[in-house]
């Protein structure tokens, strides 16, 4: 049997475009692990290695009970290794695959853990943003457990002076913010939450093409198609709105903060044991801190707090214009990245390879190491106009400064 330093190493799991996951086992304990190892082709590649060592960084920092926990790292004979828990279940894409559309409830349910998850690294400093949320991203462990992954390939967000010429993410689950290599926040993954909410509620994801042009003008551009008159029937106005909030275009006018989405869910959800209530991994004064301390109307007299939440909430333009007013979190803005020039490099890729295009897409988005699909870049050549202006961006605002600014109610 093979061994990586003190662990040894059982069977492969699976193998992403980053490296390759194995089912493993520490010698003196025999605590079953999941060993992750940098391709050998990457790890001879310095942008490799930083790439991976910062994965190791990132998860060492985020400890919460929706993510998948990083027990060690280390480097045996020349190869990067990183030791994760191992989780005995399946993705969320194994199980739409097996199942269809899932029932509000359980939707509801994964839906609040996965932002419990974002609540953890999105309170960090600097924030963490995943970027490349997805099913495939996502486990459901036999215990109902959901745990996020792969928060190792986002990017944090740095209070530095540098420039960005990178766009990370899934074509199918990526913000138009990402898209268009505008300025990313946090509310860039709301917006690949609400893909994900569509698909478990639809059993199918909101924008679909087997065009990678059409696909990315859809995510960037068109309305979300009406849900399911069947699945409509049944879901509360309450559910159905907030999902539709998360997917606007524009990143003011969706819910502010991953907090925000389980506040909104909270009335609707049913026992379950797929999210930890106490937030484990935020404290109480980061969770207080970015919570918005908004006093809820009081319900009329007869009229409970899930009737009043389940009801059609239409945004006025007096919480648009509330909502845009938030002192949002400078972050580092990208070098303009035109959607053109996206569009060209996916056509290219597949007719330099001489391949149908649906399988050129799927080399350019990759693998995820666990599930079978992982991040593609879209990177800028040359300067733009405003690359100057682009050095000079000031550091990103934490979210209790922010709090401090905003005006109370």
């Amino acid at each position: 049997m093979e061994q990586l330093g003190e662990y040894l190493v059982r069977r492969l799991i699976g193998e992403g475009g980053m490296g390759k996951v194995y089912e493993g086992e520490e010698r003196l304990t025999k605590r079953r692990v999941a060993l992750k190892v940098l391709h050998k082709e990457l790890a001879r590649s310095e942008q490799g290695r930083r790439l991976f060592l910062n994965e190791m960084q990132i998860l060492a920092h985020l400890e919460h009970p929706n993510i998948v926990r990083s027990l060690s790292s280390t480097e045996a004979a020349g190869e990067l290794v990183m030791v994760l828990e191992y989780l005995d279940g399946r993705t969320l894409r194994g199980v739409l695959s097996e199942n269809g559309r899932l029932p509000w409830q359980d939707a509801v349910r994964i839906i609040t853990a996965v932002a419990s998850a974002l609540v953890a690294a999105h309170s960090q400093q600097p924030p963490i943003i995943h970027r490349d949320l997805k099913p495939e991203n996502i486990m459901v462990l036999n215990d109902g457990t959901v745990k996020v992954m792969d928060f190792g390939i986002a990017k944090v967000i740095q209070a530095l002076n540098q420039t960005n010429t990178q766009s990370v993410g899934t074509l199918q689950y990526m913000s138009p913010e990402q898209i268009d290599a505008h300025t990313i926040d946090h509310r860039s993954d709301l917006y690949c939450l609400g893909l994900i909410f569509y698909e478990l509620l639809a059993g199918h994801p909101p924008f679909q093409s087997a065009s990678p042009r059409q696909l990315l003008n859809l995510q960037c551009t068109a309305e979300p198609p009406p849900l399911p008159e069947e699945v409509r029937a049944g879901l509360p106005k309450g559910v159905e709105q907030l999902l539709f909030q998360l997917l606007e275009k524009a990143p003011e006018d969706r819910p502010y903060l991953a907090q925000d989405v389980i506040e909104r869910l909270e009335p609707f959800q049913v026992a379950g044991p797929t999210v930890s209530k106490t937030q484990p991994g935020v404290s109480a004064r980061s969770a207080a801190a970015i919570t918005p301390h908004k006093a809820a109307p009081a319900a009329s007299e007869g009229e409970t707090k899930s009737d009043e939440a389940s009801k059609p909430r239409t945004s006025t333009t007096e919480e648009r214009r509330d909502s845009k007013s938030h002192d949002t979190p400078r972050v580092e803005k990208a070098n303009e990245v035109k959607r053109a020039d996206t569009i060209a490099l996916v056509e290219q890729v597949g007719s330099k390879r001489d391949i149908p295009t649906k399988t050129a897409v799927a080399i350019i988005v990759g693998l995820s190491l666990l599930a079978g699909a992982g991040a593609y870049l879209i990177k800028a050549f040359g300067e733009p106009e405003d690359a100057d202006k682009t050095r000079n961006v000031r550091p990103t605002a934490t979210f209790q400064e922010r709090d401090q600014q905003r005006p109370r109610r």
